[in-house]
């Protein structure tokens, strides 16, 4: 807990004081008229080091008020800017210390904190975290703990296996739960896994992303079912990732995208019963409330045949 007024120590304070205004002087002190480039960089090195005790001026005031560590100060801010996203040099000014960014880190994976950021999430702005809820989550923890499993998974002889079968084991050992992009860099090791994801969902894995349900994060996965699709699904598969890359994952009647709160379909243009088969030109992205008007003037109900054609026995392929 904090301390009262009364029991704060006025020097902590002062020595902020102190070493602010010294950086100020050090500012004051750069000769514009003849400032050059090493002149400027031995100023430079100056700044830095009172920056330096700038932070350690600022970890003795945390402490003087009851706060033990940078940490603690970290979560303390967050707390109390819950829901909202804070910028990371406001993070850094708290903690009173260079190495602010692993003790958030270290909250989430450890204590299962939900802080969420550009990292592993779409939706936050870059270099801004945002404190999802006002308890550690505990699944949360445990998540990274497997994850931290599968990332050194290796094969029986040893040697190291690959960033598409690390996902895939993290996937199975977390189902029917979500990962998010974080983890599933953290697990993969390689910068391109979002294609090692569609390729376990075309190898027939049931990949879902925010795309398929918006009740998931922008940028995170699931696999909510062990069990593979049949062989003739894969190519429809790779149609329906085609025509979602072609129209830009936008619903082509309203617009709406991904992280609006709805999911994205593939229609038939000219329905399948009626003769329209898998060309491209008979195929469109819409949103599952656009979807559902286009097949409400039908009579039929929506569905992304392209998703479930082991559903539509009578589906014609190209």
């Amino acid at each position: 807990m904090a301390k009262n007024a009364g029991a704060f120590p006025e020097h902590a304070l002062s020595d902020l004081k102190v070493t602010a205004q010294n950086y100020l002087d050090a500012i004051d002190r750069v000769q514009v008229q003849s400032l050059s480039h090493d002149s400027w960089l031995e100023s430079a090195a100056q700044l830095g080091g009172l920056s330096a005790t700038m932070r350690d001026a600022v970890s003795q005031v945390n402490r003087a008020l009851g706060i033990p560590s940078g940490q603690e100060a970290i979560l303390r801010y967050l707390r109390n800017h819950i829901g909202t996203p804070v910028p990371a040099h406001a993070l850094s000014g708290v903690a009173g210390i260079s190495e602010w960014a692993r003790r958030v880190r270290e909250l989430r994976v450890e204590h299962g904190w939900p802080i969420e950021s550009s990292i592993n999430r779409d939706d936050v702005p870059h270099d801004h975290y945002r404190l999802a809820a006002d308890e550690p989550d505990t699944d949360l923890a445990e998540r990274w703990r497997v994850a931290k499993a599968a990332r050194n998974l290796r094969k029986a002889g040893g040697a190291k296996t690959s960033g598409k079968d690390r996902l895939l084991h993290y996937l199975k050992e977390i189902s029917p739960r979500g990962a998010d992009k974080e983890q599933l860099a953290y697990v993969a090791i390689i910068h391109d896994w979002p294609r090692r994801m569609r390729e376990l969902e075309e190898e027939g894995w049931q990949i879902v992303s925010n795309i398929d349900d918006p009740s998931l994060p922008p940028g995170s996965y699931r696999l909510p079912t062990l069990i593979k699709r049949p062989p003739r699904v894969r190519q429809a598969i790779k149609l329906r990732h085609k025509i979602l890359e072609r129209d830009k994952k936008t619903c082509q009647d309203c617009g709406a995208v991904p992280g609006q709160g709805v999911a994205l379909q593939v229609h038939h243009v000219l329905p399948v019963h009626q003769g329209g088969d898998n060309d491209e030109r008979n195929l469109v992205t819409l949103c599952y409330n656009c979807h559902g008007g286009r097949h409400a003037l039908m009579g039929t109900s929506p569905r992304d045949e392209l998703l479930h054609p082991d559903q539509e026995p009578d589906l014609k392929h190209q």
